[in-house]
């Protein structure tokens, strides 16, 4: 059985060793709700560090405190995140997150989640 949990902002769980992180539908992701996202993703992982697939295609648009809090403490537990994305603007958008807010771990944009998951294969669990 795959552990699951979720808020109103989000839902993860892991599956074939990949941790996937859905987010609800959010007008503006800030510092507070990001600090909430990663204590639920936390909460399923017992301490093992996964790949994570992070669809951000229901969040409108996200606060500079929550985005660098995100790329620095948000990589806690991580091997690498793939950021699945829909949009042009969301795309160039997540870059310039990446650009500026600098992951403490492997991160790249996809707008297509096979590619993101193939990206995400490279970076196995650490038990």
């Amino acid at each position: 059985m795959n552990k699951r949990a979720q808020n109103k902002f989000a839902e993860v769980w892991i599956e074939k060793d990949i941790l996937h992180f859905i987010y609800a539908p959010i007008e503006t992701l800030n510092l507070p709700r990001a600090k909430q996202l990663l204590k639920l993703r936390l909460s399923i992982q017992n301490e093992k560090e996964y790949p994570i697939l992070c669809d951000l295609r229901n969040v409108i648009q996200a606060d500079k405190d929550a985005m660098d809090y995100l790329a620095k403490e948000g990589s806690i537990q991580a091997t690498a995140v793939a950021l699945l994305v829909n949009y042009p603007h969301s795309t160039s958008t997540a870059q310039f997150y990446l650009s500026t807010s600098i992951p403490n771990v492997p991160t790249r944009v996809f707008e297509n989640r096979l590619k993101a998951l193939d990206f995400l294969a490279k970076h196995p669990i650490k038990r």
